[in-house]
């Protein structure tokens, strides 16, 4: 085996941890209580998924662009029609009150 770098992206959870997503693997989706932990998961979660596919009799290759060499992370300041910023909120109000049930 062989050892590769791959793009991890590690999101804050409302509720506390950390969510990490592969983007060249977009099924590859795990999380954490801490950023360590969620980066171990994930690397739990990626190699059982290569291992996985290295057992297939034709694998899909591992794509050529598994690291990005830097990544941005930023936020716009966007209009949004008011239709669907009442939608949202309403969304959000009926998951926070599935949550407390």
């Amino acid at each position: 085996m062989s050892r590769q770098k791959f793009t991890a992206i590690l999101l804050p959870q409302d509720e506390g941890g950390y969510q990490v997503f592969f983007p060249y693997y977009p099924g590859c989706i795990t999380d954490g209580d801490t950023v360590e932990e969620a980066l171990a998961n994930g690397k739990d979660a990626l190699e059982g998924i290569l291992r996985a596919g290295a057992g297939e009799s034709d694998p899909d290759p591992v794509p050529p662009y598994v690291l990005a060499s830097h990544v941005l992370v930023s936020e716009v300041d966007i209009e949004v029609p008011e239709n669907l910023v009442e939608r949202t909120a309403i969304a959000a109000s009926e998951e926070a009150r599935r949550d407390v049930v």
